[in-house]
């Protein structure tokens, strides 16, 4: 019977010392993560801004995958995009540089 005491004794002791040490400011670590759902990116271009406002839920051995791989999966589209556009932009660039033509922004 005493055994079964000590036991409880031990389980109440460490809980009360979990729950201290969870409550206690550590430096140097972060601020706990909210309970909200995270919110996904905006719709149309993407800024810096919104790439640096992203947060994700915080799951039990990380974050939410299901929220980083439709964030990543947009971030490479968007980037697929721009790349092509760049691309377009610069073969439009030599195109009228091989033709003579006027030279839009200055040097290369």
């Amino acid at each position: 019977m005493v055994i079964i005491g000590v036991i409880l004794l031990v389980l109440v002791l460490g809980a009360v010392a979990a729950v201290l040490v969870s409550r206690i400011a550590v430096p140097g670590t972060p601020d706990a993560v909210t309970t909200t759902s995270a919110e996904p990116l905006p719709g149309g271009p993407l800024s810096p801004a919104d790439v640096q406002r992203l947060r994700f839920d915080v799951a039990l051995r990380g974050y939410r995958t299901e929220q980083v791989d439709a964030a990543l999966e947009r971030l490479v589209a968007e980037l697929g995009e721009r790349d092509a556009e760049i691309a377009r932009l610069r073969e439009e660039r030599d195109v009228l540089d091989v033709d003579g033509g006027p030279r839009v922004g200055g040097t290369p």
